[in-house]
């Protein structure tokens, strides 16, 4: 199993090279129903050996199981949240292996912290201490943007460093890749007379300017609305679009780099079925020059001919009102540098930053996850999450916002009241209500109440009565989450 959907296709390509077309196939969710109806048939038959998909793979009938592969095994898109059902794929593979007797296999460079610290202290960790055929790892610098600012003669998104790699790139005839993990133009639009930003009206957050449709959208409900011209606050004729998404990022390199051939690969090209396997194709075939893209273009791709990567905003997964956000950061980063250098010439990875001293970007410019994961285990420590807690997460939503506040206060109520008479709440903490993150989404106010269970399975056990016990009223939408992959 992989991540993405784009890293199948490409993974099976190689598997086919190797075991042959007969004994491998292909799983995820982008294939048709036809392709998905035959290669059932042929699982049941026991007529495929090898499936390569996506989460849903784990699902596959495959005969005789004895290796589930989870590959980039902390990546959050192993888990799927909508629709239902909703699952962690990477818990199921523990109890398909469990009940199959086949081995587990976790592999990434950048492991879930819950993951290292489970294998590191049930001796179960295998480490590859060098890159395949012994290449070196890149090397890493860090720009500070603030600086590039104040000399003023910045005039445009990429560093005077970036600028000159890339140049040079092109005259070595080298590929390049560029992460900005925000899709679409520009992330706001705010006015600049009274600071109003334009938001769904559906969800609490900000629509995002596309700039290839003309068009503000919400990437939660799908809202989509022609681009305000008058403030609706104010009356003024002052809304500017601020912020950095993949549409701007391929809109200057085309700019700056009027002979290079460009791609964009993100989620809205991921929409038009194969466009993203065109797209990987041509640039291992070097027909492009410069790749722009999102999280996707992070993981999995091996492709000697790049030589250098550069990060937009490498600080902005740090800044997520979230426990994991240091690590999600730190990961990213590190994978993305990991996509230069992986043939026979030496890599070079730019991470442009406005808080170039933070810890988890210091660690990935070392590409040290050892050193990371000391620092992180012990803020996790000190704050009793896990690996030293498990999570529990109740959503509240309603279509009426005091309907669901006030459900929500009565639910902690009940949970305080029933880890204070056995005198656990040191163990079962209950922490909340309060809105989420964004605190509604298409026309639904949502609050959630968090748990950290120290008790183990007594503390599931307990919350798991308490729950069969709830009598929730029909209008309200009642969420419970294990173990949250994110906090918004």
């Amino acid at each position: 199993m992989v991540p993405e959907i784009a890293l199948a296709s490409q993974l099976a390509k190689r598997f086919v090279s190797k075991f042959g077309i007969d004994d491998v196939a292909i799983w995820h969710s982008s294939i048709s129903d036809g392709e998905k109806y035959d290669v059932w048939q042929k699982m049941k038959e026991n007529k495929i050996r090898i499936i390569i998909g996506a989460r849903s793979a784990i699902f596959a009938p495959l005969q005789n199981l004895g290796l589930i592969i989870i590959d980039e095994e902390h990546e959050a898109t192993y888990k799927q949240t909508t629709p239902n059902p909703r699952y962690d794929a990477r818990l199921l593979a523990r109890k398909r292996a469990k009940e199959e007797t086949a081995l587990l296999l976790l592999g990434s460079a950048t492991p879930d912290i819950n993951s290292y610290y489970e294998a590191l202290n049930s001796n179960r960790l295998i480490v590859m201490t060098k890159r395949y055929k012994d290449v070196k790892l890149p090397t890493v610098k860090i720009v500070d943007m603030r600086f590039e600012h104040s000399k003023g003669a910045y005039k445009s998104i990429f560093s005077n460093i970036l600028r000159g790699e890339i140049e040079q790139n092109l005259a070595d005839k080298k590929q390049t890749i560029l992460l900005v993990n925000r899709r679409g133009f520009a992330t706001t639009t705010t006015c600049q007379s009274c600071g109003h930003i334009i938001e769904c009206p559906k969800c609490s957050i900000p629509l995002i300017y596309h700039k290839q449709t003309d068009t503000l959208r919400c990437h939660y409900c799908n809202f989509e609305m022609e681009p305000v011209k008058i403030c609706p606050e104010c009356g003024e004729e002052t809304i500017k679009n601020y912020g950095l998404g993949t549409q701007k990022v391929e809109e200057y390199a085309k700019n700056d780099f009027p002979n290079a051939k460009i791609a964009r690969l993100d989620s809205d090209v991921m929409s038009k079925k194969n466009l993203h396997i065109d797209i990987l194709n041509q640039f291992m075939n070097g027909d492009i020059d410069i790749l722009i893209g999102t999280q996707m273009i992070a993981k999995g791709m091996d492709n000697p001919n790049v030589t250098l990567v550069g990060v937009m905003l490498a600080d902005q997964s740090f800044n997520l009102p979230d426990y994991r956000a240091s690590e999600r950061g730190f990961q990213l980063l590190t994978q993305v540098a990991g996509r230069a250098g992986r043939g026979d010439f030496e890599g070079r990875v730019i991470f442009q930053s406005y808080a170039p001293d933070f810890f988890a970007l210091k660690n990935a410019k070392q590409q040290d996850y050892k050193t990371f994961y000391q620092e992180e285990i012990q803020n996790r420590y000190e704050l009793a999450y896990p690996p030293y807690s498990n999570l529990i997460r109740f959503i509240i939503s309603s279509k009426m916002e005091f309907r669901a506040e006030k459900i929500s206060m009565e639910i902690a109520m009940r949970l305080n009241d029933l880890t204070s008479s056995r005198g656990i709440s040191e163990k079962l903490e209950v922490l909340g209500p309060s809105p989420c993150v964004i605190s509604k989404i298409n026309n639904e106010y949502r609050f959630q109440i968090l748990i950290k269970n120290r008790l183990g399975e007594k503390g599931h056990f307990l919350i798991t009565s308490f729950i069969k016990n709830l009598k929730v009223p029909t209008e309200i939408k009642f969420l419970i989450d294990v173990d949250p992959t994110e906090m918004l």
